[in-house]
């Protein structure tokens, strides 16, 4: 006499294989997809010098929320040439704190001494504080 699994438990055992194998595909599919697309997230971040005066620049900086939420502009710093330390400012125009959805703009002016080489911009994105930095030229 042959023993044997039956056809119908061996069936069952076949389907809750390709079940799981699907689910631990799925699984991997999506860690992978997540971390590629939150890895192209960022803050977009331009800025234009014009002339003030002798010692002071105007700074126009306009930021776009590269993010898929929203993120919050904390404040503005300036680094010099002479110096390495960030100092804060505050804009002329528009606000140093604000809310941005994903895609929105917020630009903003800022007085800073005509040697500055750095202009950094301090958030918090996804439960983090970040800080973006664009140089001036």
């Amino acid at each position: 006499m042959r023993r044997g699994l039956s056809p119908l438990v061996a069936t069952i055992i076949l389907i809750a294989f390709t079940v799981l194998g699907g689910v631990l595909v799925y699984e991997f599919f999506m860690k992978t997809s997540e971390s590629m697309m939150a890895s192209g997230e960022r803050l977009i971040v331009t800025a234009t010098k014009s002339y003030f005066d002798d010692t002071r620049v105007l700074v126009q900086v306009d930021i776009v929320n590269g993010y898929r939420t929203n993120v919050t502009i904390n404040g503005f710093k300036y680094v010099t040439s002479t110096s390495t330390t960030p100092t804060t400012v505050n804009p002329i125009s528009g606000s140093s704190t604000t809310n941005l959805m994903p895609g929105a703009k917020h630009s903003v002016v800022l007085l800073v001494p005509s040697n500055t080489k750095a202009i950094i911009i301090e958030y918090r994105a996804r439960s983090q504080s970040l800080v973006e930095t664009v140089t001036i030229g």
